[in-house]
């Protein structure tokens, strides 16, 4: 981004300068147009050019930037998301213990084999009281359900909160799903 805005503030210097030295370079433009050997506008421009360092006539080549970008969208891991207990923005008292449970369906077109998916915290507020990771159970063939449950409890202090849970088929993040929560004063 920075490169961009000096390639701009440089890009508008030199339009400055190029219509400061149209002007100044006008007559001689025009005693020299009067002539039928007379250069055109443009070889004009570029001999007056030649001594200025930034008109000076260079090449830009564009970085070439490669990324890599995982489709999880046409991935075969897909979920829907089917049910959640408690739902979003239930109010809780502080440090109250609860478990939240979110039932997912196999929207994609792989099997989740439980020696090789897992269920896992991925951010936001930290609200479980044991483990932050999981294998599933049991295999979900396409099409099937399964219910993912989580030990928490909520925060000590009033405020809304939110938690960040998802599905891995080995090290692909492939289901997503949340809990917000407000914790009453």
């Amino acid at each position: 981004m920075k490169t961009v805005r000096v390639f701009s503030i440089a890009m508008a210097v030199i339009l400055v300068i190029t219509a400061a030295v149209s002007i100044t370079a006008s007559p001689a433009v025009a005693q020299t147009n009067n002539s039928p050997e007379s250069a055109s506008l443009a070889q004009t421009f570029m001999e007056t050019a030649r001594g200025l360092p930034l008109l000076a006539p260079m090449s830009i080549a564009a970085p070439v930037i490669s990324l890599k970008v995982e489709n999880l969208a046409s991935s075969a891991y897909k979920c829907t998301l089917v049910s959640q207990t408690p739902a979003d923005w239930v109010k809780m008292v502080k440090r109250q213990s609860f478990d939240t449970f979110w039932t997912v369906r196999n929207s994609g077109s792989a099997i989740w084999r439980s020696t090789s998916t897992r269920f896992a915290y991925v951010g936001g507020t930290k609200f479980q009281t044991n483990t932050s990771s999981f294998a599933i159970p049991n295999n979900v063939g396409i099409g099937g359900k399964i219910k993912l449950g989580v030990d928490m409890i909520a925060p000590r202090t009033a405020g809304t909160y939110s938690t960040l849970w998802a599905l891995y088929a080995g090290n692909t993040q492939f289901c997503r799903v949340t809990l917000t929560l407000t914790v009453k004063r």
